[in-house]
């Protein structure tokens, strides 16, 4: 620490970034093998990745013809009925009487009324001078339909529209999903590669640093305040005592920080504090880029962030520019796969704590456990059941 003090802050960064280097250069050397497979993974996410996009820039293409022809007949015919109902009322005003001038009006008025409802009934209810199956809301709608986001911003009206996304649906889910298992992998290795190199640079001089440091240290102890609070109000449950137990050895902080040996593998165990820290991040990161792109609230954002990243996908915050939607394409794939293995880790343990709950309620309110009941059938019932099925197919 006396080092440390003696030194400058610009020495202080400059040594920071050279051991920030020398170590990301040997861990890099000492896994060479992971390395090259955590590239390949790039690639090959890559590609399918495009795939994807070009998938969906087809499924632009086909419902922009689809229901854009639908949209157009009738606004077009909302339209020209609206300018000869203006044109006409302005050529009559100054040569029919009043009352057969009115007797037209109503009569345009109502023909216009007409046209309005039924373009209504036919699914269509924007502005007759906004388009709503343009290329790029097609595009849009698209990737909602084979994300399963479905916002519901924009819906097919005809037949051959709802049967296309039936069609295209089919197809686009099973390709999304395996993009989505594919960047899964790929982000469940790169975190584990990763969070090894920040664990190797927390036993440098300088991570030392940076972990005794005041600000970290501050943000440690707050950290263990808000979880030792909440596990005490927990432990003092009697039946809450094992899902207390098993947050207590989840939510260890500092052990997180602590070296541990693990495989980097595509299974997403890494330490509960380290996966919320990044799944945090994440929706973080999303919230500033709609923030600063749509020009939403900062809660607007982070709400229009978790909604999609969880597929419930309301439909009430949608990005008024598609090409704002599409160039988040990357953002929102690798978001869908990690709060899907966040989740997933989180029902896991959530399950065996709340298993260890059960248990103890069965034995006070006299459950029945879970378990597995091996039923043998007798060899008389075979053989009637036998004679039976004889005698019916004869």
């Amino acid at each position: 620490m006396s080092e440390t003090k003696s030194l400058t802050k610009f020495q202080l960064v400059k040594r920071t970034l050279r051991e920030l280097r020398s170590t990301w250069i040997l861990h890099k050397k000492e896994l060479e093998t992971s390395w090259k497979r955590l590239k390949s993974g790039v690639l090959w996410t890559s590609l399918l990745l495009v795939i994807n996009l070009v998938y969906c820039i087809f499924g632009g293409l086909l419902f922009a013809s689809l229901e854009g022809w639908h949209e157009a007949r009738y606004k077009c015919g909302a339209v020209r009925i609206r300018r000869q109902f203006i044109d006409e009322l302005w050529v009559e005003s100054g040569v029919l009487p009043e009352d057969e001038w009115r007797d037209l009006a109503r009569e345009k008025l109502i023909e216009f009324e007409d046209q309005l409802h039924d373009a209504f009934r036919a699914g269509l209810n924007s502005y007759s001078g906004q388009r709503t199956w343009g290329f790029w809301d097609a595009v849009v709608y698209s990737l909602t339909a084979i994300s399963t986001i479905g916002y519901g911003h924009i819906v097919p009206v005809t037949i051959i529209g709802r049967w296309g996304t039936v069609i295209y649906s089919l197809i686009g889910i099973p390709l999304f999903l395996v993009l989505l298992s594919e960047s899964g992998q790929l982000l469940t290795r790169a975190l584990k590669f990763f969070w090894i190199y920040i664990l190797r640079f927390s036993q440098t001089a300088s991570g030392i640093a940076i972990i005794q440091s005041s600000i970290v240290n501050n943000s440690f102890q707050r950290l263990l305040q808000a979880r030792d609070i909440i596990l005490a109000k927990l432990s003092n449950s009697k039946y809450l005592a094992p899902v207390a137990a098993q947050l207590d050895s989840e939510l260890r902080i500092k052990h997180a920080l602590e070296p541990s040996t693990f495989s980097i593998d595509d299974r997403f165990d890494l330490p509960t504090v380290a996966y919320l820290f990044v799944l945090w991040a994440y929706l973080v990161f999303g919230t500033l880029m709609y923030w600063i792109g749509e020009h939403w609230s900062p809660f607007e954002s982070f709400y229009f962030t978790f909604v999609t990243l969880t597929t419930i996908g309301f439909g009430d915050y949608v990005p008024q520019h598609p090409l704002a939607l599409l160039t988040s394409l990357v953002y929102l794939v690798f978001g869908l796969s990690l709060v899907g293995l966040c989740i997933a880790s989180i029902q896991s343990k959530l399950s065996a704590a709340l298993e260890r709950l059960r248990d103890r309620l069965s034995i006070r309110f006299t459950f029945e456990p879970n378990g597995t009941e091996m039923v043998v059938i007798p060899p008389r019932f075979q053989e009637v059941s036998t004679e039976e099925d004889k005698k019916k197919s004869e």
